[in-house]
């Protein structure tokens, strides 16, 4: 890789004076100066889908247009279908959507105008079924009841579509997430998931969840 490539995907210095290489807290950090901008944009054609991918991630993060429309360009050709971008370390899984989640997360902060990101969201939700989500949309979704809200009908179908494919764990992470804003409709299907935790215990965690709640 490039040095400039490096430096532009990794390097970081913080308000205290901390620098360092780490793709999250690029994300994560306040120097968006324009030339680093323009390395990002120009990035996001390498020939490595990989290095475009965490350019992407970055001006996701950031709420830039090319980050955006280099998203729409990964679901709608399916790169997620010709490499793994977040391998789990447990599961041998791709954990790729759930990354992309928390991007969009970042964005929150940096975005005056969040419809994007709903729209964003809504298409996440559409993978939710069968493909890997460890944990951070759910995250995600918990705090941030403007966009939870306005995705609650999305949230429920995810769900669904977990339970169809035997995601039986992914499908009970969304139970605290509704649990906020519909209790009658998660009291009616907790007996199907305490059915369920005798094939996957770690649904007992997320129903033990909701009576911390």
């Amino acid at each position: 890789m490039e040095k400039y490539i490096y430096d532009a995907l990794y390097y970081y210095k913080d308000d205290d004076g901390e620098e360092g290489y780490d793709l999250f807290n690029v994300q994560t950090s306040d120097d968006k100066n324009k030339n680093r901008i323009e390395i990002l944009k120009g990035i996001l054609n390498n020939e490595d889908k990989y290095i475009a991918y965490q350019a992407m991630l970055i001006l996701l993060s950031w709420g830039i247009k090319e980050g955006v429309d280099k998203l729409n360009v990964f679901v709608e050709e399916k790169w997620h279908e010709k490499l793994e971008f977040e391998p789990h370390r447990i599961y041998n899984e791709d954990n790729v959507f759930d990354v992309i989640a928390d991007a969009l997360d970042i964005a929150w902060y940096n975005s005056e105008d969040r419809a994007w990101i709903v729209e964003k969201m809504k298409i996440l939700l559409s993978f939710y079924g069968t493909m890997f989500f460890e944990g951070k949309l759910k995250n995600v979704l918990l705090k941030r009841d403007e966009l939870a809200k306005s995705l609650l009908i999305e949230i429920k179908s995810a769900m669904e579509s977990s339970l169809l494919n035997k995601r039986y764990y992914q499908a009970s992470q969304l139970l605290s997430v509704i649990n906020k804003y519909d209790k009658n409709y998660v009291n009616s299907i907790i007996p199907e998931f305490e059915k369920l935790s005798q094939i996957d215990n770690r649904i007992n965690f997320n129903l033990e969840e909701l009576l911390v709640k």
